[in-house]
């Protein structure tokens, strides 16, 4: 099994990610790998409506961010997204 685990907070070292650390070490005792990609402070865009991926089966949004995550959907068994709570 391969889970991706997702770090949405600008603070790559803060409690979101201590949190997803957790997660990921559970996940690797039980035998999967698990990895964690940091996307926090990186500029994310909303899909834009090209309908491109309707022609091409791809988001026509092709970023760098985009295509590593992108790249690694097929692979994996789980997806886990980490957010940071402000002024919870």
């Amino acid at each position: 099994m391969k889970a991706l685990l997702i770090n949405g907070s600008p603070n790559a070292a803060g409690n979101t990610f201590q949190a997803l650390s957790m997660v990921a070490e559970g996940l690797r005792s039980g035998g999967a790998e698990a990895e964690i990609i940091q996307i926090g402070p990186k500029a994310v865009q909303g899909c834009i409506g090209c309908r491109r991926c309707l022609k091409t089966g791809r988001c026509g949004m092709e970023d760098e961010l985009y295509n590593t995550i992108y790249s690694k959907l097929d692979e994996i068994d789980a997806l886990v997204l980490g957010s940071p709570t402000y002024f919870a």
